[in-house]
């Protein structure tokens, strides 16, 4: 029995014994040891975050680098639709309102009819119409815009009655810059000026009509007759309401006349 007890704790001791060396040898070291080992550790550390900082420089970098051209790409489409807007801006009231221009569009055709020509701009078409003997006035339109040099027959009486009982601003917008054809009667002709006024006139004045026209160049007045019967063409452009001296009062530009 002494010897069964004697074995068994002679194998616990041999069991302990290699954990007491383990132990050892992970202890064992010397202050020399241990701050090499933090040395090493810390310089692992240092490195690692420094890998970091420059995996983020380098991408802050590489943002900071593409904010500025898209930018610049942004200011630059900016600047080209600015400047489209003030060209189609410029040629509208110009030729529209002031029958000047174009001047921010292409010519692109010319028709065989005395010299009108089409042109085009940035979504906008202009024909500028010179007809030899016709329709010499400028239109502005979308591309769809189409060539036209129709005249819209008009009766004098019928204008005239027209702008009395109606809106007067309704009426002349509806015929403004339209190109009309009017049969009426020839009251009077200004060499000087290169006019000729016709018109309707009734017995109590209450639907009389002066129609004024700036003739064509080529136009000679002294072959017209007065209180005769006139056909007239040409393109509205202005409109002056009754006064107490004078009747309504239509104006014409670029006009032929033919008795």
């Amino acid at each position: 029995m002494f010897n069964r007890r004697f074995r068994k704790d002679t194998k616990k001791e041999n069991i302990k014994e290699p954990k007491e060396e383990k132990i050892e040898e992970y202890t064992n070291y010397s202050e020399e040891d241990v701050e090499d080992y933090d040395e090493v550790e810390e310089y692992e550390v240092e490195e690692e975050e420094n890998e970091q900082q420059e995996f983020h420089d380098d991408g802050l970098f590489a943002n900071n680098k593409k904010v500025p051209s898209f930018k610049v790409i942004y200011d630059i489409v900016f600047i080209l639709v600015l400047l489209c807007m003030i060209f189609i801006t410029v040629d509208v009231i110009a030729v529209g309102k002031y029958d000047k221009g174009p001047f921010f569009a292409i010519p692109f055709r010319t028709y065989k009819d005395g010299g009108t020509k089409e042109y085009y701009g940035l979504g906008y078409k202009v024909i500028k119409y010179n007809q030899v003997q016709g329709r010499r006035d400028k239109e502005i339109g979308f591309w769809t815009l189409k060539y036209n040099t129709d005249a819209i027959n008009v009766q004098d009486v019928d204008l005239a009655i027209e702008f009395n009982e109606n809106n007067e601003e309704k009426v002349f917008n509806k015929y403004y810059k339209k190109f009309l054809r009017i049969p009426s009667t020839l009251y009077g002709i200004n060499v000087g000026t290169t006019q000729m006024t016709l018109g309707y006139h009734d017995e109590d004045g209450k639907y009389s009509m002066d129609i004024v026209c700036t003739m064509a160049p080529e136009m000679d007045l002294s072959t017209f007759e007065p209180e005769k019967p006139i056909t007239i063409i040409g393109t509205v452009r202005d409109y002056k309401g009754r006064t107490a001296t004078e009747n309504n009062t239509l104006y014409m530009s670029d006009c032929f006349g033919q008795q």
